[in-house]
Formats: C-alpha cells, structure tokens, sequence
C-alpha cells in the first residue's frame, strides 16, 4: 500500500505540510484530523490493479465454495 509520506495544505495559510502532521508549523494552527475514507486517493495503477485482483480471485473462491 501507499506510504503515509505524501503531503496536504494547511486550510488556513496554504502551506503544504506532511500529511501526518496535527498542527501546520507555518502559521501554528491546529489541523482537522484526516478522512479515513481518502486511503484510496493515494494508490498507485499496480495497487490498484492488484486490489481488483484480489477482489476478484476473493468473489471466485467465495463462488467455488
């Protein structure tokens, strides 16, 4: 999967930050927490390609059973 080294803006001043970070340390304002649906956006085309393959081979073994 995607490492957690990728980057966001800060709401506030607009300065890209480490997207782990909890406070922007430009302007120090506290940053809201991070969508647990977004792990997605940051797959590449092999995760992703290897995700459907998963999902795939899971559906015929499930099937075969």
């Amino acid at each position: 999967m995607a490492l957690s080294n990728s980057y966001r803006t800060c709401p506030n001043c607009g300065t890209e930050i480490p997207a782990e970070a909890q406070v922007c340390p430009n302007c120090g304002e506290p940053l809201p927490p991070q969508s647990a649906k977004a792990w997605f956006k940051n797959l590449n085309a092999a995760e992703i390609f290897l995700l459907i393959l998963g999902s795939i081979m899971l559906l015929i073994g499930l099937v075969a059973v």
